[in-house]
C-alpha cells in the first residue's frame, strides 16, 4: 500500500512540479515541464529503490527507521528542486498550489515518520498505513491525486492550440502546446 503511496504521490509532484515555480522565468511552460519531468523521474527512481530494498528485508524498527530517514531525504531534495523552478508567468498560480500540496505531503509524511520511530516493533512492510498519521497521509495523498489530474488536464488542454501554430501574427506563448505524462493515479 506504501508503494502505492509512493508511486501516487510521485505523481503528485510530477504535476506540482510543472505547475510550481514563484518568479518570472524566462523558460517556456514546456522547458519548465521538461525540467519538472526530470526531477519527478529522479524522485520516482529513488522512491522505486528505496522501496525495492525495504521489502526486500526482513521489517524491523530499525529498518523502518533507515526508510523513512531516506525517504525523507528524497523528499527534501525533490522539493528543493521543485523551489529552483524558475516558472513562467503562465504556470505562477499552478506552482503556488503545487507548493502548497507538496508541503503539505511533506508535512504528513514527517509526521508519519515519527510515528515509525515511535514503534517497539515492525513486523510487517507498511504496518504504518492503518496509524492514524498513515490514513491522514492518505487523505492528503488523495489531493495531491486531484491535483495531479487537473494539472494534466491543463497541459492537455494545450493541444487545441494546435490550429494556431501556422498562424504568424498569433503570439508564441497562445501557440505552444505542452506535451506531458504524469502518469496521475485514478
Amino acid at each position: 500500500m506504501l508503494i502505492d503511496v509512493s508511486r501516487a504521490l510521485l505523481s503528485l509532484v510530477l504535476g506540482s512540479l510543472i505547475l510550481v515555480g514563484c518568479g518570472r522565468g524566462t523558460l517556456t511552460v514546456s522547458e519548465y515541464a521538461a525540467a519538472a519531468e526530470d526531477l519527478v523521474a529522479v524522485m520516482e527512481t529513488q522512491f522505486e529503490s528505496l522501496d525495492t530494498d525495504w521489502e526486500s528485508q526482513t521489517p524491523t524498527a530499525e529498518g523502518a527507521q533507515r526508510y523513512w530517514t531516506r525517504r525523507l531525504a528524497i523528499r527534501a531534495e525533490f522539493l528543493e528542486g521543485v523551489r529552483a523552478l524558475d516558472p513562467p508567468d503562465e504556470v505562477v498560480d499552478q506552482h503556488t498550489a503545487a507548493i502548497d500540496v507538496f508541503t503539505r505531503i511533506t508535512a504528513a509524511d514527517e509526521a508519519l515518520a515519527a510515528r515509525v520511530a515511535t514503534l517497539d516493533t515492525v513486523t510487517e512492510h507498511w504496518q504504518w498505513v492503518e496509524t492514524p498519521e498513515g490514513q491522514a497521509a492518505e487523505a492528503v495523498l488523495e489531493e495531491v491525486y486531484a491535483f495531479c489530474r487537473a494539472s494534466q488536464a491543463e497541459f492537455d488542454a494545450t493541444g487545441a492550440r494546435e490550429p494556431l501554430t501556422d498562424v504568424p501574427w498569433v503570439p508564441p506563448e497562445m501557440k505552444e502546446i505542452v506535451r506531458v505524462a504524469f502518469g496521475c493515479p485514478s
